[in-house]
């Protein structure tokens, strides 16, 4: 069996620097890449913000969490990609003003949006329902947290000059939100270009305010989540790939991500001062698809969410992961979907892990990632 080259990367890297035991335990940092991590998103990327502004149901609830040993508003069964960049302790949900933010602070929501309500109503995709969170809502949080970071004892500008900020994942609820009213073709003229421009936006608000090394996650392969497969089936064999996967959604995805690389390198150009760098969610995600062994996924399994309520891909919206009706696979680990919307705590360990090798390491540095 030929191993893509990507899936070495993946596999071998980590290895060469944190030892061979790299895959079972992460390496404790004696001292951190940044003082402080910033991290703005969606539900790939929250901490517990949503549990507090919007509802503790399902996601502080088992058996999310099961891994990590108890719920922690994750929408996950453990850890995301953020957790295991950081050291403990984990970046605290900024709606939980009992946490100290000296080390950067949580600002993703569940469900967030690249962009505003009102662009949805412009675009007359009225079925859009307004969301309780979006980056816009996201930067002014950070703009009301800025002053007590930056009191008379720091820097502030060499502090938020050598922070990370991740700006993203965004962009998956806002086409979901387009895909309500629209086919593939124009969510891609419409709406993928205004959601880069927001993103791009941020991160440029983010610069003016002293950040220097940030980090733009892109889409996962959203064709091939047990939610879209469920909610967007075809009859047609042929819009399927040779992982089951939906040709035109991935596609989608895939332009997100060629959109976003672009506006990485432009930003760098734009702000030559600032380490600027595309981490990719999709590859990562195709390569568990191509050879799940090597990552200890059941091939069987891959396109199966692991807590769901039943039917072709264990995934049920009147029986969402948390609720009546829907149970957990025994051994989260041998999935890579956790409720057919989001990753179990494995795959992204492993997508964290292809980012600390690569755009995480290249903004620490100061050098240029594509």
């Amino acid at each position: 069996m030929r191993v893509p080259a990507g899936v070495l990367l993946l596999l071998v890297l980590p290895c060469l620097l944190y030892g061979a035991d790299a895959h079972v335990h992460w390496p404790k940092k004696k001292k951190p890449l940044f003082p402080a991590i910033f991290s703005f998103g969606d539900s790939y990327a929250d901490t517990g913000n949503y549990i507090i502004e919007v509802d503790p149901r399902p996601y502080n609830f088992s058996p999310y969490g099961v891994t990590f040993g108890r719920p922690t508003g994750r929408a996950s069964d453990g850890l995301l990609p953020v957790d295991y960049v950081g050291t403990l302790p984990f970046v605290p949900p900024y709606l939980d003003k009992t946490q100290n933010f000296s080390e950067g602070a949580n600002l993703a929501v569940i469900g967030a949006r690249a962009l505003d309500q009102a662009f949805f109503l412009q675009q007359n995709i009225t079925s859009a329902a307004p969301m309780n969170s979006s980056l816009s809502v996201q930067l002014r949080w950070f703009e009301e947290l800025r002053p007590s970071l930056c009191n008379t004892s720091r820097d502030c500008g060499d502090y938020l000059g050598k922070s990370l900020f991740f700006v993203g994942e965004f962009g998956g609820n806002d086409y979901l939100a387009c895909l309500s009213a629209k086919n593939v073709e124009q969510t891609k003229q419409i709406c993928v270009p205004a959601v880069i421009n927001a993103i791009a936006a941020a991160a440029e608000s983010l610069i003016q305010h002293g950040a220097r090394r940030i980090v733009l996650p892109g889409n996962v392969a959203m064709g091939c989540l047990p939610a879209i497969l469920t909610f967007y089936p075809s009859p047609n064999v042929s819009d399927y790939d040779s992982y089951g996967c939906l040709k035109k959604i991935n596609a989608l995805a895939r332009y997100h991500n060629e959109l976003l690389r672009s506006s990485a390198r432009e930003l760098r150009r734009k702000y030559p001062r600032a380490a600027i760098a595309f981490a990719d969610y999709y590859q990562p995600v195709h390569a568990f698809l191509t050879t799940p062994e090597l990552f200890g996924f059941d091939r069987n399994r891959t396109l199966v969410a692991c807590c769901g309520g039943g039917g072709e891909y264990n995934f049920n919206p009147a029986a969402f992961c948390g609720f009546p009706g829907a149970t957990a696979c025994a051994d989260p680990a041998r999935s890579v979907s956790w409720d057919g919307i989001h990753l179990t705590q494995p795959a992204f360990k492993n997508i964290a892990k292809s980012w600390l090798v690569g755009p995480i390491l290249s903004v620490a540095l100061g050098l240029p990632f594509v």
